[in-house]
């Protein structure tokens, strides 16, 4: 029934009107969604771009193509960040370099790769690149090193032995020294090969089997030393596989302040002192134990060897008894060949700034580091520009083959301290590394880091790839290319 003007429609008849109103408001809704999806302008959200073939995911963020195969060695799957910096080393008139040096220049200046004609282009490599180089002092490089009057006795493995040739070629090639390997009975063929590795890389190797227990096979290497001790030959030095010296002439220079004509016994103590007092007051392996002529040929009587030899303790430390119990001579530290006995993060020790260590070891058990890639930069500007600093205008700090770091608070330049980063053993507190460390000072747990994981020699140049990891935001990667003016 229709309703009269005027009149409210029933209730029936308004639900009918209301649903074909609704149909008609749905239709209408229905054609313009159509239109907006088919005709509108879109606003698409831009991934950041993955390389098909690596699965590399390059953020927007990085404005250049990197090198795949170098994210790949780096086992990157995230970048975030690429700059690459060209670095000229400048060898100094002076011999008075100092450790730390302070540069006008900013590190990362940012506003020099997004200028707009170098966005236009097509992206590549050099893209990242700051073009303005940096240019660094270094001292001379030093000249070619005779050591021929050092030998050198590791007892180890010869898988162990293989791993450590690359880091024995830093200091070892070339240098007319020799190391004599005990090491466990092997094949005949895969000794062949060790052997030949090392004379490509320069080292004067002689490997000898033997099939004593290991601490009575490292006590060995004492008479075994002294029996192919040549006429020049001053110093006999026990190492570890995993013992690295930086600087073969910083190392020669260093021997030549002791009187080697008469009995001496050379060493580093541990920078722990609850390992000194497991361990005894010696001169921990892993840091070099060095004996002079004279003192190799007063432990070697055969008398004295047996009576040595079948005591009970590890190798080093049998060592430091027998030269106690049977000869006058007592222990000559110098402090600095280092044991490290550290743990976990040590950037503290070797971002201080201080007179760069002569030996190192624990690098590939007790930490991480890999000596024989951070020592690749010498081959351009020599072993003495190894672990210098420079410090830039924008705060970063350079230390040569190991890190790029930021602190998060500045430090005072006449700061004497080592900033404790590590780890201690056997209740190890602040006050146990003071005697070998000296001024301590606490973490700075917001230090901002990029670590050397690559380098490589590059024609005349060294290419230095630092890096920060971030498996969330993304790794950053800082590129060297190191040159000669």
């Amino acid at each position: 029934m229709l309703a009269k003007i005027g009149e409210k429609p029933s209730p029936v008849g308004a639900s009918r009107i209301w649903k074909k109103k609704t149909l008609r408001f749905t239709v209408a809704l229905c054609v313009v969604g159509a239109f907006s999806f088919f005709l509108w302008p879109q606003i698409e959200y831009q991934q950041p771009a993955t390389d098909a073939v690596s699965n590399i995911t390059i953020a927007s963020s990085v404005k250049c193509q990197p090198d795949l195969d170098v994210l790949r060695r780096l086992d990157v799957h995230k970048l975030s960040q690429y700059v690459r910096r060209e670095v000229i080393a400048v060898p100094s008139p002076s011999d008075a370099v100092p450790m730390r040096q302070n540069l006008q220049t900013p590190l990362f200046d940012q506003k020099l790769l997004k200028s707009p004609d170098r966005l236009s282009a097509p992206q590549s490599q050099d893209d990242c690149m700051i073009p303005e180089p940096m240019t660094v002092q270094v001292p001379q490089p030093p000249r070619n090193v005779d050591a021929s009057h050092i030998d050198f006795g590791v007892a180890t493995n010869l898988g162990r032995l293989n791993d450590s040739l690359d880091a024995f070629s830093h200091w070892a090639g070339y240098t007319k020294t020799r190391i004599f390997a005990l090491i466990e009975p092997d094949d005949d063929e895969r000794t062949h090969e060790v052997q030949a590795k090392a004379d490509s890389l320069g080292i004067n190797l002689y490997i000898t089997e033997n099939d004593e227990e290991y601490q009575r096979r490292y006590f060995t290497l004492v008479s075994h030393l002294g029996k192919h001790m040549r006429p020049q030959t001053r110093w006999s030095v026990v190492i570890d596989d995993d013992t690295f010296f930086l600087s073969m002439a910083e190392l020669v220079k260093a021997l030549g302040e002791y009187d080697d004509t008469q009995p001496v016994y050379v060493g580093g103590l541990s920078e722990s002192i609850p390992q000194i007092g497991v361990f005894g007051l010696m001169g921990f392996g892993g840091a070099g134990i060095f004996l002079s002529r004279p003192l190799v040929e007063e432990i070697s009587q055969p008398e004295v060897f047996e009576a040595c030899l079948n005591t009970d303790h590890t190798g080093d430390r049998r060592i430091s008894l027998c030269i106690y119990q049977h000869t006058f001579t007592h222990l000559t530290i110098n402090h600095r060949l280092h044991q490290l006995d550290i743990q976990g993060d040590v950037s503290g020790f070797f971002e201080s700034g201080r007179q760069p260590p002569l030996s190192v070891h624990h690098w590939k058990s007790w930490f991480h580091i890999d000596m024989a890639k951070l020592s690749v930069v010498s081959e351009l500007c020599g072993d003495s520009c190894l672990l210098r600093q420079w410090k830039f205008a924008d705060g970063w700090i350079l230390t040569n083959g190991f890190s790029v770091m930021k602190y998060s608070q500045e430090v005072d330049p006449k700061d004497k301290t080592m900033e404790l980063t590590w780890e201690g053993q056997n209740g190890a507190v602040h006050e146990s590394y003071l005697h070998e460390f000296g001024p301590l000072r606490g973490k700075d747990w917001d230090k901002f880091s990029y670590m050397l994981e690559e380098s490589a020699l590059d024609g005349n140049k060294v290419r230095q790839w630092y890096v920060h990891r971030d498996p969330e935001k993304g790794d950053q990667i800082l590129e060297l290319v190191w040159r000669t003016q």
